[in-house]
């Protein structure tokens, strides 16, 4: 993959790049941070439907399905509003410094009344797809659905394509610049590889 006038391009063996605008999105940005996210549904459709809903207030410059297929919804030097209130270091308001990823994915589950792992909307989730992790900022442990290789390659594709472009400084979750308020992507999320992939540091 390659950047092309701040768009994701795909080239021969990349999974392919849809692009669908958002209105949720505006001034500028100076791109120093990657973070990623997770969606907390289980649908690359319903994700760009609400991020192309202006209601939403919120939205990523990719989204990225478990099958690997990726949405590009914001240019690469606009401000999605993926963040919220955030801060690293000395930084606030994360979203005029970084570039969102979302990944679909159900997130935090819980098991309801018939033992079934379900996320915040009821939905339920294969048993095979999850894991039983304490969250860093937590205390009690949780379910957390995978994120599967298909999804994970496309990512690092996309990731190196990005750093090769911006050069980041980092890359972090949301969690990492909302403590207390986002746990994503959360602990079934491999971050050290994932950064030491893109960034080429051991």
């Amino acid at each position: 993959m390659r950047i092309a006038n701040h768009r994701l391009v795909a080239e021969d063996g990349d999974n392919d790049v849809t692009f669908i605008d958002t209105p949720n999105q505006s001034a500028p940005i100076k791109p120093l941070y990657l973070i990623i996210h997770y969606t907390a549904g289980t649908s690359l459709d319903g994700a760009v439907s609400w991020f192309r809903n202006p209601a939403a207030q919120a939205s990523a410059h990719l989204v990225i399905d478990r099958d690997g297929s990726i949405v590009q919804m914001v240019a690469f030097n606009k401000r999605a509003w993926h963040a919220g209130k955030s801060s690293w270091g000395e930084l606030e308001s994360m979203n005029q410094y970084a570039i969102g990823i979302e990944l679909v994915n159900a997130g935090k589950l819980r098991q309801n009344g018939a033992g079934e792992w379900v996320n915040w909307s009821g939905k339920r989730i294969d048993p095979s797809e999850v894991i039983v992790a304490t969250h860093p900022q937590e205390s009690s442990s949780a379910g957390w659905q995978e994120y599967p290789e298909a999804q994970l390659e496309a990512a690092i594709a996309a990731g190196l394509a990005l750093h090769a472009q911006y050069g980041f400084t980092d890359i972090l979750g949301h969690e990492d610049v909302s403590p207390g308020r986002k746990v994503d992507p959360g602990p079934a999320f491999p971050m050290n590889s994932f950064r030491s992939r893109v960034l080429g540091r051991a």
